[in-house]
């Protein structure tokens, strides 16, 4: 019989990297990477096709100077890539947000819970997280955090903080 002990929900999944060298170490990986990729593939798993379909169909939409007849700047590659990984990231415990376009070319995710309980976190291809959100009444919290392939743990607890 054969166990797996997690050690932390939010990283589950999200985790792509080792640090190993062996060829023990190698192997491991990649059993790691082909059971997320199964895992990923199963009905249980896959609760984002539509949040991605919603993106594809976003940046399509998004992709070209002038998108809201404002003059929007365009949703680059690069932004649109790393709002890929942002949301293959998301612990699949998290609710999945609304995609939201930006005018200065980022894409927002956005999940809003009622009144005084939203947030938007926006990527831009960057590898960085811009984030703002209304935590209650009377709370706020903004900034930016590093995307290193995995969601920063205070945008996590955040969600985590406004969801039902």
């Amino acid at each position: 019989m054969t166990a797996i002990a997690i050690h932390d929900r939010s990283t589950f999944l999200n985790r792509s990297f080792s640090t190993g060298s062996s060829e023990a170490s190698r192997n491991l990986q990649k059993l790691y990477e082909n059971t997320v990729v199964s895992l990923r593939k199963s009905v249980t798993w896959n609760y984002l096709s539509g949040v991605l379909a919603d993106l594809k169909e976003t940046y399509q939409e998004c992709s070209e100077d002038g998108w809201d007849g404002y003059g929007a700047l365009p949703i680059s590659q690069e932004t649109y890539d790393e709002a890929v990984r942002f949301l293959n990231a998301l612990p699949s415990w998290l609710p999945t947000p609304e995609i939201v376009p930006e005018p200065n070319g980022d894409i927002g995710f956005e999940w809003t819970f009622g009144k005084n309980r939203t947030l938007v976190a926006s990527v831009d291809g960057t590898n960085r997280i811009t984030y703002a959100g209304l935590l209650g009444t009377g709370n706020k919290s903004h900034g930016t955090e590093v995307f290193d392939g995995s969601i920063p743990q205070t945008i996590i607890s955040h969600i985590s903080r406004i969801c039902p």
